[in-house]
């Protein structure tokens, strides 16, 4: 709510802000007709001319309303960046009913990257870095055997087995693991 506000206060700035520049150029156009001399005081003269003629007057506010315009508006989307978003809806049979739906949305400003399927491994290494021990041993649990004798899934069994305070475990898998490690003879 407070960004909302800093916004409009910030809008509404900017305009009284145009619109004080606006007041004061006129005048200072209309001043320097008089004063300055030359062809700057003439050119002013003639501008001022054009500018006050009935007709010209709306169509040279128009044209200046048009500038300011597309003068802010090319501003604010290099400073905000393009408008361009990219749209992601969650979905699937294990979506929660309460959820609303604004949560199942989700907003990107550059293209998210394809989904993959990361493999079993890499599914427990990312639920061990984040302590989810159980989601850890959910992957492991699902690995083959030949999988489970790689020496990577490996140390990863040891960390879980010392996160988890399986001391046995892990005396077990350190074994496994300098066995594995030695080159055949």
């Amino acid at each position: 709510m407070g960004n909302l506000k800093d916004e409009r206060v910030k809008q509404v700035a900017i305009g009284v802000t145009i619109l004080m520049t606006l007041t004061l150029a006129v005048p200072a156009m209309l001043l320097g007709w008089r004063k300055l001399p030359g062809l700057v005081g003439e050119w002013l003269g003639t501008l001022i001319g054009i500018m006050t003629t009935p007709f010209f007057m709306e169509a040279t506010f128009a044209i200046l309303g048009l500038v300011i315009v597309i003068g802010l508006n090319s501003w604010r989307r290099r400073n905000d960046g393009d408008e361009l978003v990219y749209l992601e809806q969650v979905t699937g049979p294990d979506l929660p009913e309460h959820l609303p739906d604004h949560a199942k949305w989700a907003i990107y400003r550059e293209m998210p990257l394809e989904r993959e399927n990361p493999s079993l491994l890499a599914q427990a290494e990312g639920a061990l870095a984040i302590g989810d021990f159980s989601a850890a041993s959910q992957s492991i649990g699902a690995m083959n055997s030949a999988e489970l004798g790689q020496p990577e899934v490996l140390k990863l069994r040891l960390e879980l087995a010392k996160a988890t305070g399986k001391l046995e475990l892990a005396q077990d898998l350190e074994r496994a693991l300098l066995t594995t490690s030695q080159p055949a003879e």
